[in-house]
């Protein structure tokens, strides 16, 4: 049998480069003599081959161990020989070698053996002669040559094999994926590496393929969270803003209703001081003469217009009319009224004593004979214009309601107010709807992950795994 001779093997790599056992050997037990002078080499060669007399503890299951070898080392050298030819356990390891793409490295010790019974996987591969009559020292510097080929491509192909099966027997757990550099590595180890030897597996395409959906599921999962948040933020600011500024006009809006009304108030109390209640009830029973509208000659009457043309005349957005009811039928009668002494509005005023129209009263009108009563809502009804009024009851030195009082108002006396209002509200609002939109903008860029590799690569996963080319580059 050939000695073999430390010299012999080339170490031409750093151990930090190399794989705890980067060759497995298989071969017959016939000859375990050549093995392991073989083994004492790698050895010598600061090599750490996988060999079952070493690796295979007591009470382990052999083959399960086998398989384990296999997957973690780089290589396969095979120890061709009649009786590894014949072997079932070796053709059994072939078949798991191949299985896994391993890179088949077979070493002719022994010949005289039927070439029909060598493995297809031995048999297609170059083979190094190391039989005894060959030049022992050429021999393994091949060998140590072919072991160093493609190191980078060889050791990641076992890294991802040993992956790939953890990620499979357990259940294909994502948590078991590749993430971040590993999965871009193997990336690139994979379009990199697909024209050589040994190729990629089935397993470890569909590890590698599983793992890159994976990161766009990922990557799809943080958008739509970022989103999530921008989306509820922006929600929850518009709510703020809107409900905000709604709390601000309804406040503004509140006082300067509260506002008008004292300022119509205080004009309908400075107008009802004016008015005798004793005197206005005889006014009240005064008759009209045939063929008049007025009594115009009547001096209670005659002070009583007078009174409510002066108020207008100090107040011209106001105009002040008086009022009784008829008991009988429950009508509202006319007595004091500013629009017949008014040119523009004269079409329009009620006779004395004449029934007022139902189309301007309102149920502010009743509720005046009783207490103050404001009405802001603008009665559209009421001549060509909108109006506001105000009223409050008129008594006699003995307390008695005895009639009522009313102002009228222009509706643009207070709609003029709420235009002025909505207007600084829309400012308002159109300042916030801005920081809203910018502070959406700073939130959006706040949350932008700081890097998607794999999304500036391939902006869909399906097109790269799923094309023609791929899947033939890589099968």
């Amino acid at each position: 049998m050939t000695q073999l001779d430390s010299n012999d093997l080339i170490a031409s790599d750093p151990l930090s480069l190399r794989s705890k056992n980067d060759t497995f050997i298989s071969y017959s037990r016939k000859d375990k003599t050549f093995v392991e002078q073989l083994v004492a080499k790698f050895h010598q060669a600061d090599r750490e081959p996988w060999i079952d007399w070493d690796d295979i503890y007591k009470g382990e299951d052999w083959w399960q161990s086998i398989q384990r070898g296999i997957e973690g080392s780089d290589n396969f050298v095979f120890v061709i020989s009649p009786d590894s030819v014949t072997s079932e356990v070796c053709r059994n390891e072939v078949d798991y070698a191949a299985q896994l793409n391993k890179r088949f490295l077979p070493l002719l010790w022994r010949e005289g053996f039927d070439q029909s019974k060598l493995h297809p996987s031995i048999a297609q591969h170059n083979w190094i002669f190391c039989r005894e009559s060959d030049d022992i020292g050429r021999v393994f510097q091949e060998l140590v040559e072919a072991l160093d080929t493609d190191l980078d491509h060889v050791r990641t192909h076992t890294r991802l094999i040993l992956r790939s099966l953890e990620w499979k027997n357990r259940g294909q757990d994502n948590s078991y994926l590749l993430r971040g550099i590993d999965l871009d590595d193997a990336q690139h180890w994979l379009s990199q590496g697909i024209h050589k030897t040994p190729k990629p597996t089935d397993d470890q395409i569909a590890y590698i393929n599983t793992s890159i959906e994976a990161r766009f599921a990922a990557i799809k999962a943080r958008q739509q969270a970022k989103w999530i948040v921008v989306l509820t933020t922006v929600i929850a600011n518009l709510a703020f803003v809107t409900g905000g500024l709604y709390s601000i006009y309804w406040n503004i809006n509140k006082i300067a209703q509260n506002q008008i009304s004292q300022s119509m108030e205080s004009t309908l109390n400075a107008t009802l001081a004016g008015i005798d209640g004793d005197e206005f009830e005889k006014l009240t029973q005064v008759e009209l003469l045939p063929g008049q509208d007025e009594p115009n000659n009547n001096p209670l009457y005659q002070r009583h217009q007078a009174w409510l043309k002066t108020v207008h005349e100090i107040a011209p957005e106001a105009f002040p009319s008086t009022y009784i009811v008829e008991t009988d039928n429950n009508k509202l009668i006319a007595i004091g009224d500013i629009y017949r002494m008014v040119d523009v509005y004269q079409e329009y005023a009620v006779p004395y004593k004449a029934v007022v129209p139902e189309k301007y009263i309102t149920p502010e009108v009743w509720e005046g004979l009783e207490n103050i009563s404001l009405d802001l809502s603008p009665n559209k009804e009421y001549i060509d214009e909108s109006w506001v009024a105000i009223y409050e009851p008129i008594r006699n030195s003995a307390g008695e309601v005895v009639g009522g009082l009313g102002l009228d108002y222009e509706s643009t006396y207070w709609t003029d107010l709420q235009d002025a209002i909505r207007r600084v509200m829309v400012i308002a609002g159109s300042i916030a709807f801005i920081w809203l939109v910018i502070s959406s903008w700073l939130i959006l860029k706040a949350t932008q992950p700081f890097s998607e590799p794999l999304q500036e690569r391939w902006t869909s996963p399906k097109t790269w795994l799923t094309s023609p080319m791929h899947r033939n580059r890589v099968k």
